[in-house]
């Protein structure tokens, strides 16, 4: 079990090895960059000397075994590789948190079967079982939740329930007693001052993009401020929120619109840092009224998205993210930090016409350079 300042014990082939693991503490601001599809690669060490100090490595599904009876983490990246590169960056003179993300686009949902407790019993041997004492690996700092919803449209991953919310709120509570860090990463509708309304499904559009792209019904209604007004944003490490989300606020702002990055971005701050009410009193089985969502600024990261953008995701380029952050920073509010998806795509010629020009683009190292 994780305790700072102890010891773990682990058992391997029959030997008792004890090793040091203290709890991680987050730099003051933050360079985050997502690995994609199970990606551990050089890139990822690419992209943490240009600039990151927050890798999450992609991704869990928190599931079950064959037959149902019991928990499993199912998914993720080599992780031999994953504690080759975390000694590497050791090795190497960079201090980096390493997360791990739990679910993303098209990812199956929590298996609601099993208690948060049972889920919390299987990290711990989760964790154990990937360490490795040679690289200085002992298991992942936390985990990153990014559930989200499916391109099918009947899909049942189109929805949470409360049962799924409780189990990934209380989870939560317990990684974070244990010295874990827990982080959330909200698609725009997922956590949207715009709005009080909130829903369980995912299955929304927005008035502003209805008549361009009818048939966009993707979004959220705050479905993420359930776990904030119930568990707390203490609870929560960082929250990121996705500004590339597919036809978000934020891209209608900035290419339809013609508003800066720096604005949208003060706007998001203030609703956030200011408090946004959530009306969660027209379900009943929410078991709460209105609530107040409010993060602090240290809480808060944005983020963007590199070459891969286009049409309906939003992409900035370096010009604009640049100026937008001085913005911010003249009008008196600040984030965390920044991050990104996606490493793999680091260096790919820009798609989008917003390019300032058709050259590689790095975002580690613009926001390294504006952080």
């Amino acid at each position: 079990m994780k305790i700072q300042n102890l010891f773990y014990i682990l058992l391997f082939t029959h030997k008792i090895i004890i090793y040091g693991k203290q709890t991680p503490q987050l730099p003051n601001k933050l360079k985050i960059g997502y690995a994609k599809d199970y990606e551990c690669d050089e890139k990822i060490f690419e992209a943490v000397q240009n600039g990151l100090n927050v890798v999450i490595w992609f991704q869990l599904n928190l599931a079950s075994n064959e037959d149902g009876s019991f928990p499993i983490f199912q998914g993720g990246p080599d992780y031999s590789c994953v504690a080759k590169m975390v000694k590497r960056f050791k090795d190497n003179g960079y201090s980096i948190i390493n997360l791990i993300s739990a679910g993303g686009w098209n990812s199956p949902h929590v298996n609601t079967d099993f208690t948060a407790e049972q889920y919390f019993k299987e990290w711990i041997k989760f964790n154990e079982k990937i360490s490795s004492e040679e690289n200085e690996f002992y298991g992942f700092d936390g985990i990153d939740w990014d559930i989200e919803g499916n391109d099918d449209k009947q899909s049942s991953h189109n929805y949470f329930t409360y049962k799924e919310l409780d189990i990934i709120g209380e989870f939560s509570v317990l990684l974070k007693k244990e010295g874990y860090l827990v982080t959330m990463v909200p698609p725009e509708s997922y956590l949207d001052p715009s709005t009080t309304e909130f829903s369980l499904s995912l299955l929304h559009n927005y008035p502003e993009w209805e008549k361009e792209v009818p048939d966009f019904t993707y979004h959220a209604r705050n479905v993420y401020a359930y776990l904030i007004a119930k568990f707390s944003w203490n609870t929560f490490d960082f929250v990121s929120v996705q500004l590339y989300e597919g036809y978000a606020h934020a891209l209608y702002k900035y290419e339809r619109e013609k508003i800066s990055l720096g604005e949208i971005i003060y706007e998001l701050v203030s609703n956030l840092t200011k408090g946004f009410i959530v009306d969660f009193s027209k379900d009943k089985n929410s078991g709460m009224d209105k609530k107040l969502i409010k993060i602090p600024e240290d809480k808060i990261t944005i983020g963007l998205a590199n070459g891969w953008a286009s049409g309906k995701f939003l992409f900035v380029n370096e010009k604009d993210i640049v100026e937008g952050y001085k913005y911010l920073k003249e009008h008196n509010k600040d984030v965390r930090g920044f991050f990104f998806w996606d490493i793999q795509d680091e260096g790919n010629i820009p798609l989008s016409s917003n390019a300032d020009e058709k050259s590689p683009y790095y975002l580690a190292k613009i926001l390294n350079s504006i952080i």
